[in-house]
């Protein structure tokens, strides 16, 4: 509610700068000037209070826009002259401005999201590590007898569901969530994995993850230079060699704490008790983004594969590799000139060479996991076989293990969580190739997936530490989903992931 406040503020400071030269009665207020930088103030501070908000970036840019506009009625008002300079610009300008910042004003409040809806606590439990830098959120069986242990919605009789809620021995995930918007948006799916059958595990990691949640509930963003840094290894880190830098520390820090987390299983007693009742032999690992590339490049590691046989399988949810993305090297530096003038422009077109941004230009070595891996993308992947998705094609083909894609129909880049409730705009300008026009509960759907690809890998695996009931319960998926099948398949039906 105090989001939608302050962009009102904003929007009437932004009204009043562009009505002003029409009515005359505003004329002689000449404290009216610095609504435009009043307006831009507050947007700024809208970014760093309530993290990225894509809808207000119009306005952002609107508002910059009127400020440099009004920059010399700025200069007059604070030199304590008198400017009536707006009068010159004209109609023209003014409508233009006008028609402008009801474009900016329309996609702020079209695309507002909903109001906040806290994190779920029931069955919730949490632990902080290494100091309060990795806040772990664990969501265990909820408590029998108060109405909430029956998972709804699930297509499954009432007897079967609550003994699958009440089973001892339930399997472990592990959930990378994303690192721009943390668990605050895979919070839905976490909890529907648990109405599924799994215990989940998940974490958020301090001046790393945006927001981070200390103890006091309180969200810890980044800062303006982290979210730089962040936002540029998202969007260019598929184009330039810099930013894909960027990425690279993203998934190589998203596998560090893989690696610890399981570490902290086997020897935190504290997490330990916290995790009671799950089937240490039975662990899946997901992750979104920089999340489930590090999870990939993990299972193509074979220390890993081997070193924890109690992995069955990973999940990827869009997550190109961009750690196997190269530019071509850099040619060798050419002989010094013989006289100064002529080094002196050679050392100038060495300089713009090396500030010039880098392509990506080829992709390198693809990890070829040996855990079975589920790729959930976006629909686009059916005809975009380059681009994006060219590392997960090649990923697949090469599999040592069972390979699969899935994809719903209209399902978006940025779907499968809860990311179309909080950010509606990146789902509407990031939509699926297909447009159902249905409207998916997209934290469900994900959820329905990854417990049926685990079903399925644990039907089919011969091993005594799966036991004869496995205490996960499917979902009926759309028939229409796309399935690709790629690597070493020992599975034979490949369509039952769609049955319940």
């Amino acid at each position: 509610m105090e989001l939608i406040i302050l962009e009102c503020l904003a929007a009437l400071f932004l009204f009043l700068s562009i009505v002003r030269p029409l009515v005359r009665g505003l004329w002689k207020l000449p404290g009216l000037t610095v609504c435009p930088l009043l307006a831009l103030g507050i947007l700024l501070g809208i970014f760093p209070a309530y993290g990225f908000r894509p809808e207000c970036v119009p306005l952002l840019f609107f508002a910059i826009f009127l400020f440099i506009a009004n920059l010399s009625d700025f200069l007059a008002l604070f030199s304590s002259l008198q400017s009536d300079a707006y009068h010159d610009k004209g109609l023209l300008f003014t409508f233009g401005s006008a028609a402008a910042f009801v474009f900016s004003l329309w996609v702020t409040f079209q695309y507002a999201p909903p109001m906040h809806a806290d994190l779920a606590t029931e069955g919730v439990k949490t632990i902080f590590l290494q100091g309060d830098s990795l806040h772990i959120r664990v969501y265990g069986p909820m408590e029998p007898g108060n109405g909430t242990e029956k998972s709804a919605g699930l297509d499954a009789p009432d007897g079967e569901t609550a003994a699958a809620m009440a089973a001892p021995a339930r399997p472990l995930l592990i959930l990378l969530p994303p690192v721009s918007s943390s668990f605050t948006i895979t919070d839905d799916v976490c909890t529907a994995l648990r109405d599924r059958g799994f215990t989940v595990l998940t974490y958020s990691r301090l001046n790393f993850d945006s927001p981070f949640v200390n103890r006091n509930g309180m969200p810890v963003r980044l800062s303006f230079p982290g979210v730089f840094r962040l936002g540029s290894a998202q969007i260019w880190g598929m184009r330039y060699i810099k930013a894909n830098e960027k990425t690279r520390k993203l998934e190589e820090t998203r596998k560090q704490d893989t690696l610890l987390l399981l570490r902290e299983l086997a020897e935190n007693r504290t997490l330990q008790n916290l995790l009671g009742g799950i089937n240490r032999n039975i662990i899946f690992l997901a992750g979104y983004g920089e999340g489930g590339a590090a999870l990939t490049s993990l299972a193509g590691e074979d220390s890993f594969t081997f070193g924890y046989p109690e992995v069955r399988g990973v999940i990827s949810i869009e997550a190109p590799l961009l750690s196997s993305l190269e530019g071509d090297p850099p040619p060798p530096p050419p002989p010094p000139a013989p006289d100064p003038f002529n080094r002196f422009f050679q050392l100038v077109q060495e300089f713009f060479e090396k500030v010039k941004p880098q392509k990506i230009t080829h992709i390198s070595e693809i990890p070829r996991p040996g855990f079975p891996v589920l790729y959930i993308l976006s629909d686009r992947v059916i005809s975009e076989r380059g681009g994006r998705y060219e590392t997960i094609i090649r990923t697949i083909s090469s599999s040592r293990n069972a390979a699969l894609i899935a994809a719903i129909p209209g399902a978006g880049r940025f779907d499968y969580s809860a990311s179309p409730e909080h950010y509606p705009l990146l789902s509407a300008l990031f939509k699926g190739a297909e447009q159902t026009g249905i409207s998916r509960n997209w934290p469900e759907v994900t959820a329905s997936l990854i417990t049926n690809f685990a079903f399925l890998i644990l039907d089919n695996i011969s091993d005594d530490a799966i036991p004869d009931k496995i205490p996960l319960v499917k979902t009926a998926l759309d028939n229409n989903t796309y399935l690709e099948r790629g690597g070493v398949w020992h599975i034979p039906d490949v369509q039952s992931i769609l049955q319940p």
